[in-house]
């Protein structure tokens, strides 16, 4: 996501990148459709810590513009973890980006602020 949202808006544009890393998302995502495939949770038969790491980096597919529509399992699991109320309030902190849970949604003003918020880490600013 640092080549699409970070580097690019700040005048560092690297394709190459962004390919790379967008198909290694969609990689590790069809691997987590696989573990999935007859389970509701990643790594036992209970809501554990490993759920929890994976699903904020996993459920940010729309923003990292990987494509997840046809992996059943994985959708499944973002759905239950999505209905967990202490989810919902965490999704609150800090202020979520729109398009992290609709594709549709106009982020820009927010793409905008978070690209400024790091324009110092991008080679040659």
């Amino acid at each position: 996501m640092y080549f699409q949202h970070i580097a690019a808006p700040n005048g560092h544009e690297e394709p190459f990148s962004i390919r790379r890393y967008v198909d290694e998302s969609r990689r590790v995502m069809e691997v987590m459709n696989t573990r999935l495939d007859g389970r509701e949770w990643i790594a036992a038969d209970e809501y554990t810590i490993a759920d929890m790491m994976l699903y904020p980096w996993a459920r940010a597919h729309v923003w990292a513009r990987v494509d997840v529509s046809d992996l059943p399992y994985l959708n499944a699991w973002f759905d239950r973890i999505d209905a967990r109320p202490a989810v919902q309030r965490a999704l609150t902190i800090p202020k979520a980006n729109p398009q992290f849970w609709d594709a549709a949604a106009d982020a820009s003003a927010f793409a905008k602020e978070n690209a400024a918020r790091f324009s110092s880490d991008v080679k040659g600013s």
